[in-house]
């Protein structure tokens, strides 16, 4: 059952909508949320968003993608030279997202994330990096690269508390068409780890077992039937 429910995340990953309806707002994303809102009036050309997997971070980057004009820098085109992901792009006068950037920052690196950063000021682009760890922690030997890049204004998203969990699961099932009990739901996110992916997984699978079986989604029958798919 392991392997079905490593599965189901992948596709879940795969088809998740991102629209700014699809967004859910709370306390912990709310203050990311709205400075990206703020572009273009942002206080220099470049915003870091940080927080835990699973956050929201990927979500609100595809957001800010859509409004922005902006393309993913995948991990092996610092491989190159930098100025060749500008030119890529031809005259779109597009912005840039790096997405776990700070698995990016290792020594190899350093010269081309620099020059990148130059390049993006003489061409008045912008830049959104995600990162895991808060800026502070990254172990940066470049003192320029280091300077440039804590420059950057930042901004946490924390992890999701028991009540926007709550909101994202009610949400998930709405999108999906699910019927759920509410003390189903609890009981799924006080079993589940405090994965967005894993609950959305738990539901479709859950839905198809429940459609299979003719059983409504009641806490007895989530409770049974989630003790099978561990």
């Amino acid at each position: 059952m392991v392997s079905m429910m490593q599965q189901e995340i992948f596709d879940f990953c795969q088809k998740e909508r991102l629209n700014w309806k699809d967004f859910v707002e709370s306390d912990e994303n709310r203050a990311a949320l709205m400075l990206l809102a703020q572009w273009p009036e942002w206080n220099g050309n470049g915003l870091i968003i940080y927080g835990e997997a699973c956050s929201g971070k990927t979500h609100l980057a595809a957001l800010w993608a859509q409004t922005a004009n902006a393309v993913y820098v995948l991990k092996g085109s610092m491989d190159g030279n930098p100025r060749d992901l500008f030119e890529t792009v031809g005259n779109s006068k597009c912005n840039f997202i790096i997405d776990n950037f700070d698995e990016l920052l290792i020594p190899k690196n350093y010269d081309r994330l620099f020059h990148f950063l130059n390049i993006l000021r003489e061409k008045n682009r912008f830049l959104l990096l995600l990162s895991r760890l808060h800026p502070q922690l990254w172990d940066i030997t470049l003192e320029d690269l280091k300077s440039r890049l804590l420059s950057i204004p930042i901004v946490g998203i924390e992890s999701p508390g028991d009540d926007l969990l709550l909101r994202i699961a009610r949400k998930i099932a709405r999108d999906l068409g699910i019927t759920i009990e509410n003390d189903a739901l609890g009981y799924l996110l006080n079993t589940l780890e405090r994965r967005v992916t894993s609950l959305a997984s738990a539901l479709k699978i859950l839905d198809k077992l429940s459609l299979r079986q003719k059983k409504s989604l009641s806490p007895a029958f989530v409770k049974k039937n989630l003790q099978q798919l561990f």
